[in-house]
C-alpha cells in the first residue's frame, strides 16, 4: 500500500523533548560497513554546513550538487559521500530511487547532518524493494536527522505467504563501535510495506513456517520492520569490552504501516547465536539480557521518545509488535495511535524507567504465531515503568502486565473498553509487583476484568480506586493471597466482589455515555482521547467523592484535570467539583 502523502517543506524545527513529569510523572552478524565507509569521498568542508542537492529526474552525478540547478541524481553519489557537521542533504520532493540510501560521515552536538526535502509535491521516496537489507542506514555514525522521506522495502510476493519474507528494514540505525553514538532524530517520515521476517525468541520450531521462525534467540529475532535501532559487535566470538550505545533517539510525527516484524524496535546486542543444532555460536556479553534490576552488565540504549506517530499494521498478516522497546533506560512513548497491531501494541522488555502515556492503542490481534493480543505490555525484566493515560481499547488484551523474573509497574488513569479476552491480564512472576489504581475498565462482552493464573498469582499486585464495569454478569475477578482488591468500583451488573475488598463500591456507576463507538484515532487526528470521556461520571455517580487520597499520583486524572478537587473519585476521571456524592456502599 502506499499511504497518503502531504506537501512538504525545506526543514522543519523538531518539537521540544516532553517530560514524563508534565503530566506527572539489522544483519548483526554480517556487516560490510568498515568496506563501504573507507571508499567513501570526502565532502568539502564548510563552517556552516554544505546543503547537497538530489534529482531523481534532472540531476547529474557529475554535477557538483550544491545547488538545485546542479543536484546530484543517485543514491549511490550520495553513498559515495562523506558528508560532515551542519551538512545538509537535500532530495526533491515528488522524487523516487531505487535502493539504499547511506549517506557516510557524522554531524556534531549542536550541528547535526539532515536529509531533507526541498521544493514541493509528495515526499521523496526510498524504495529498497527487498534489494537491499536497509532502505535507509546508519552505521557507526551520529548526530543525524532524517526528515519528510516516504521509506519502502518490500520484497516480491511469490504466491506462497511468507516466502517473500527476508531480513528487511526501512530504516536502521546501528553500530558496533564499542561506544555512545548520540542523537537520532526522525521526524515526518512515512514508512510502509516493508516485508521483514518474523523470528521468535523461544516457541516451539514445529510451527516454523515461511517467513516465520521460533526458537531463533534474541539477536536473531524480533529485528526486522519499519524502523530499526540496534547495536552488534564486529565479531561475535570475540566481541569488544564494552557495548555500542545509542543514546538521544527521538521518532516523531510519523507513520508506520504494514512493517514486519515490528513497527518500531529498540534493541542491544547480548552474544546468543546458535548454529543450526543449538550449540552456541557467539560469546556472551550480556548486554541485552537483564538478570536483575542492579544487573551491572545489562547496558541499555538511553533517552527515548517516541511520540505523535500513527502506526498501523492492519494490511499484513505478519505485522507484529507496533513498538517494541527492549533495552533502553529513560524512554517515553507519548501520543500515539497504534491500530491493528500484532502480539502487542506498546511493549517494554528487559527495560527500565519508561513512560507510556497518552496513546490510543485499539484492535491488537494476534499474527504469525503469536500468542498475544494486548494493547500494552510491561514485559520481562521491567522496572520503573508507568503506564498511564492511555485509551486501550477493542483489542484481544487490554494491558498485560507479564513481568518474567522481576519487575515493577504503576498503572494509572487509564480507560480500557471492548477488549475482548482478558481487559486486565496479570501474568508476572513472584519477584514483581504492580499498582494498579484509579483506571476505569469497562466490559462489554468478556467473562473475566481480571485474569491471572498459576505461578502469577505469586507476584504482588495492588488494585485500588478502579472503576471495574461491565455488561456481562459475574465477569471474573482474579483472586489469590497476593492480589489486594482495596476500594474499589464493580457495577454495571452483578459482579463477585473479591472477599478482601471491604470497602467496595456497587450499583451503576452512571458514566456519561458508557456506549462509546468512535471517532478513533488516525494519522490526521492522532489519539482520540476524549472519545473514553463517555467514561467520566455523571453527577451523582458513585464514582465521585469515594476514592482514598494516593501520594506521588501524577497530579492528574485522564482528562488532565488536576488532582483532587474535592474529595478523591474513583476510576480515571474525576468528576466534577462540589457535585453531591452519592457512593453506594458494599451491598
Amino acid at each position: 500500500m502506499t499511504p497518503g502523502r502531504r506537501s512538504v517543506r525545506l526543514s522543519r524545527r523538531p518539537l521540544g523533548l516532553l517530560a514524563a513529569a508534565a503530566l506527572g510523572a539489522a544483519t548483526l552478524f554480517a556487516h560490510p560497513a568498515a568496506a563501504q565507509a573507507a571508499q567513501a569521498v570526502q565532502a568539502a568542508p564548510a563552517a556552516k554546513g554544505t546543503a547537497y542537492y538530489v534529482d531523481s529526474r534532472s540531476g547529474d552525478d557529475g554535477a557538483p550538487g550544491t545547488s538545485a540547478a546542479r543536484a546530484w541524481r543517485s543514491l549511490d553519489r550520495v553513498g559515495r559521500t562523506t558528508f560532515r557537521a551542519g551538512d545538509r542533504i537535500l532530495l526533491k520532493a515528488g522524487g523516487s530511487w531505487k535502493g539504499q540510501l547511506w549517506p557516510k560521515g557524522s554531524g556534531e552536538k549542536n550541528r547535526p547532518i539532515v536529509i531533507d526535502s526541498y521544493g514541493s509535491g509528495p515526499k521523496p521516496r526510498i524504495r529498497g524493494e527487498g534489494t537491499v537489507d536497509d532502505a535507509v542506514r546508519l552505521f557507526n555514525q551520529e548526530y543525524w536527522e532524517i526528515r519528510d522521506l516516504d521509506v519502502s522495502n518490500d520484497a516480491p510476493a511469490t504466491g506462497t505467504p511468507g516466502e517473500n519474507l527476508r531480513d528487511l528494514r526501512g530504516i536502521h540505525v546501528s553500530g558496533d563501535s564499542a561506544r555512545r553514538l548520540d542523537h537520532f532524530l526522525i521526524d515526518g517520515v512515512d514508512v510502509h510495506d516493508v516485508t521483514g521476517e518474523v523470528n521468535w525468541i523461544s516457541g516451539d520450531v514445529s510451527g516454523n513456517a515461511p517467513g516465520v521462525r521460533f526458537k531463533t534467540g534474541w539477536d536473531r529475532s524480533k529485528h526486522t520492520g519499519g524502523i530499526v535501532f540496534d547495536t552488534t559487535v564486529p565479531d561475535i566470538t570475540a566481541p569488544p569490552s564494552a557495548a555500542t550505545v545509542l543514546h538521544d533517539i527521538r521518532v516523531q510525527n510519523s507513520t508506520v504501516r504494514d512493517t514486519s516484524f515490528a513497527g518500531i524496535v529498540v534493541k542491544q546486542y547480548t552474544g546468543d547465536a546458535k548454529d543450526a543444532n543449538g550449540a552456541p555460536v557467539a560469546v556472551p556479553t550480556g548486554w541485552g539480557t537483564r538478570t536483575s534490576a542492579a544487573d551491572t552488565v545489562f547496558t541499555p540504549h538511553t533517552d527515548i521518545t517516541i511520540r505523535n506517530n500513527f502506526i498501523s499494521q492492519g494490511g499484513t498478516s505478519y505485522g507484529c509488535n507496533a513498538m517494541y522497546l527492549t533495552n533502553v533506560r529513560g524512554a517515553v512513548v507519548d501520543h500515539n495511535v497504534v491500530d491493528q497491531a500484532g502480539t502487542s501494541g506498546i511493549e517494554a522488555y528487559y527495560a527500565d524507567d519508561v513512560v507510556i502515556q497518552r496513546n490510543e492503542v485499539y484492535r491488537t490481534e494476534q499474527k504469525a504465531g503469536g500468542a498475544d493480543s494486548n494493547g500494552i505490555d510491561a514485559d520481562k525484566g521491567t522496572t520503573r515503568v508507568r503506564i498511564q493515560y492511555n485509551f486501550v481499547h477493542d483489542n484481544g488484551d487490554g494491558i498485560l502486565l507479564c513481568q518474567f523474573s522481576f519487575g515493577d509497574v504503576v498503572v494509572r488513569y487509564n480507560i480500557l473498553s471492548g477488549n475482548s479476552r482478558y481487559p486486565l491480564y496479570l501474568h508476572s512472576d513472584r519477584a514483581a509487583s504492580a499498582e494498579v489504581y484509579n483506571n476505569t475498565v469497562h466490559n462489554p462482552a468478556s467473562r473475566y476484568l481480571v485474569y491471572g493464573y498459576g505461578s502469577s498469582l505469586n507476584a504482588r499486585y495492588d488494585l485500588h480506586d478502579n472503576a471495574f464495569s461491565s455488561a456481562v454478569a459475574d465477569a471474573s475477578l482474579t483472586t489469590s493471597p497476593t492480589i489486594r482488591y482495596t476500594n474499589n468500583f464493580y457495577g454495571g451488573v452483578p459482579l463477585p466482589v473479591p472477599a478482601a475488598d471491604t470497602t467496595a463500591r456497587t450499583g451503576d456507576p452512571l458514566f456519561v455515555n458508557p456506549a462509546v463507538s468512535g471517532p478513533y484515532g488516525t494519522a490526521d487526528s492522532g489519539p482520540r482521547l476524549r472519545t473514553a470521556l463517555g467514561f467520566a461520571p455523571r453527577p451523582g455517580s458513585p464514582l465521585i467523592g469515594t476514592g482514598t487520597v494516593v501520594p506521588d499520583n501524577g497530579g492528574r486524572d485522564y482528562r488532565g484535570a488536576p488532582l483532587y478537587r474535592g474529595r478523591p473519585d474513583i476510576g480515571a476521571v474525576e468528576g466534577p467539583p462540589g457535585e453531591a456524592r452519592a457512593g453506594h456502599g458494599r451491598a
